[in-house]
């Protein structure tokens, strides 16, 4: 939020609400449906470990990854990963 303040010379109290409006969701949240569409990807597209995904993109570690994306998408990463399908992506909003 700092940067995007500091980047168009606004307050970040502006940015935030300004964001909120235009989005229908606060940027973090917003964030965090980005990185899990990302997770999609890397484990449908990559060999990577569910360590290496939870590092890459910020998560605290594979138990914080894990719970948030059973919490949007309302499946696990293991199970995700074994039907091999598009979820988030297919989507146009995320729900929590």
């Amino acid at each position: 939020m700092e940067n995007l303040a500091e980047i168009f010379n606004m307050s970040t109290t502006y940015v935030s609400e300004f964001f909120r409006k235009q989005m229908k969701m606060s940027l973090r949240e917003y964030m965090i449906k980005a990185k899990l569409k990302l997770v999609e990807i890397r484990l449908l597209n990559s060999d990577y470990t569910f360590t290496q995904i939870a590092d890459e993109l910020g998560f605290t570690d594979v138990s914080h990854l894990s719970k948030t994306f059973k919490r949007y998408s309302g499946t696990s990463l293991k199970e995700f990963k074994t039907n091999g399908e598009y979820q988030l992506l297919k989507r146009s909003a995320c729900s929590a």
